[in-house]
């Protein structure tokens, strides 16, 4: 996200005219005739939710009301426009089932289309809310395709590998491989090509640190975040595979999803606020990707929960949050707690822990809509 935007109740109204609100719109294109702005973030993101299920570049073509659709609802519809017109309105109208958009017209050769009212949006399904939250991770971890992510020990973890950045320190690595052959070892091994028997080798070496240590000498460039050329394309070709696609969301859901669950349980039996908005379950689900549970920081969390009595889910999310991330290295506790606020806020947040600062953003926070998540422990169980 661009730095200077201006929000007021989640109306965009303002910030320098090129920045871009989402990664593929600037503010610009939000403009009436006059140029100023105020349009719904929720309005935003789902203009670029739609630009990512087409797949291809749409237009913004107007933001005033015309042919009477629009009146009296400033900033909550736009008109858009596309050389697959079909294809454009196709993908709205799943966005419409999905409850990204409310109304979905085609007039003039243009389509409108409208969002849902913003005091009462409507919530996501369970597995839409997780697929968000698995992106916004994605976000932090990797930059263009996440299935294609390779990155050398830069951090000690060895190799990591994907969207959620599985690596050798964790064991994650080798249990998503693990998958991956019991999926589809033919494919697997033809991905792999003349390399597959040495990483078979390596799969077998009888302690993580041997894993590790491998993966080092194979790291590149200066702070070894690269890796060696031949094996980070071996890699991306298993990252290619739509199987092995499905294999690593379904991974996430096994794994991180539990995790999840189970912090959502002890967070409801220490105080009965029911935490169900997507932005705060991608917060603790990132906790749960980066930082594997709560448990470290129960003590603190009841300390700070009995002396501020939070009164929403925000709040305790928050919390937990806040206080999950102190208990990290010292290097990393601002940047832990950054990224977990950065969910929660939908935008860069500060923090300065233990001497460090840090003040992550992401480019997929517009996959956050403020809604709920229906049965959500239910999906994951």
């Amino acid at each position: 996200m661009a730095k200077g935007l201006r929000y007021q109740d989640d109306y965009l109204v303002g910030g320098p005219a090129r920045a871009r609100v989402t990664p593929n719109f600037t503010l610009a294109e939000y403009a009436g005739a006059g140029g100023g702005v105020r349009v719904h973030r929720e309005l935003v993101a789902a203009v670029q939710v739609l630009r990512d299920q087409l797949g291809a570049p749409l237009e913004i073509t107007g933001m005033a009301p015309a042919h009477g659709l629009g009146a009296g609802l400033q900033g909550r519809f736009a008109w858009l426009a596309a050389g697959d017109a079909a294809g454009l309105e196709a993908a709205a109208r799943r966005l419409l089932r999905e409850g990204d958009l409310a109304r979905v017209e085609t007039r003039a050769g243009k389509l409108y289309v409208e969002m849902p009212d913003p005091a009462h949006l409507p919530a996501l399904a369970a597995e839409r809310a997780l697929d968000r939250a698995i992106a916004v991770t994605a976000g932090f971890e990797t930059s263009g395709d996440p299935y294609l992510q390779v990155t050398g020990n830069f951090d000690g973890a060895g190799l990591s590998f994907g969207p959620l950045q599985v690596n050798f320190k964790t064991g994650t690595l080798q249990e998503l491989f693990r998958r991956f052959r019991a999926r589809d070892e033919a494919r697997l091994k033809a991905c792999f090509g003349p390399l597959w028997t040495d990483w078979l080798a390596v799969l077998a070496l009888p302690s993580r640190v041997r894993q590790v240590a491998w993966a080092d000498a194979l790291s590149r460039g200066p702070r070894k975040a690269d890796f060696d050329a031949r094996w980070k394309a071996v890699l991306q070709a298993v990252g290619r595979e739509p199987s092995f696609r499905a294999e690593m969301l379904r991974y996430a859901y096994d794994t991180y999803g539990r995790k999840l669950v189970v912090a959502l349980s002890w967070l409801r039996g220490l105080l009965p606020v029911r935490i169900a908005n997507l932005r705060c379950l991608a917060a603790l689900y990132d906790l749960c990707v980066q930082q594997g549970s709560l448990d470290r920081a129960h003590d603190a969390i009841r300390r700070r929960v009995a002396r501020e009595r939070p009164a929403d889910e925000f709040q305790l999310t928050r919390i937990a949050v806040e206080e999950r991330g102190r208990t990290a290295d010292p290097r990393w506790r601002a940047d832990c707690v950054s990224r977990r606020l950065c969910i929660l806020e939908r935008e860069p947040v500060a923090v300065s822990e233990a001497g460090e600062t840090a003040e992550r953003d992401n480019p997929n926070l517009y996959l956050l809509r403020n809604a709920p998540v229906s049965q959500i422990e239910r999906y994951l169980l």
